[in-house]
């Protein structure tokens, strides 16, 4: 049995059963603070989970100047942003799909190869939403927005991380 109708919390980490309303496992010292009254875990929202730095840039520098920034970016990718909104995303892929083999194109402006409109996550949105967005669209990094305005960037990485240290930890 699990949940607090028994009495107990039953921890997702080790399975120890554990007196209800207490914070922590007794037995692995797992937060329990997150878990429901019915024994299940609540979806963790976004916000909540560490995310890979944000390399911004904006829309007039040029192609050269972009993948300069992507070199110092371990994430693979750098938002571009327009009067503090989203207007794109440059990512690896983007240069060798569009660019690579052609030089001349390093110095037109990054605006002219980015992917426009990029799909966005809310900062509301959960890592389930997150995990089906980058599935269905094929993505590796999507950008996070609070209010309209970039807050994070959600990549695979990121994703792997978390799904790692919640189910293999």
């Amino acid at each position: 049995m699990t949940g607090t109708q028994t009495g107990y919390l039953v921890c997702p980490s080790c399975g120890h059963q554990n007196i209800a309303g207490t914070d922590g496992c007794e037995n692995c010292m797992a937060a329990l603070t997150a878990i429901r009254d019915d024994g299940s875990e609540p979806l963790l929202p976004l916000t909540e989970i560490r995310l890979s730095r944000i390399k911004v840039v904006p829309p007039e520098i040029t192609v050269r100047e972009a993948v300069d920034a992507l070199r110092q970016e371990a994430s693979g990718a750098v938002v571009v942003v327009q009067n503090g909104e989203v207007a794109g995303i440059f990512t690896e892929r983007d240069f060798l799909k569009k660019i690579a083999g052609h030089p001349e194109l390093l110095m037109a402006p990054v605006r002219d190869y980015m992917t426009p409109d990029p799909v966005i996550l809310r900062d509301s949105d959960t890592m389930a939403i997150a995990v089906n967005k980058m599935g269905l669209g094929g993505f590796r990094h999507i950008p996070l927005v609070h209010d309209g305005r970039l807050v994070a960037l959600v990549t695979g990485r990121d994703v792997l991380q978390w799904l790692m240290m919640r189910y293999f930890d």
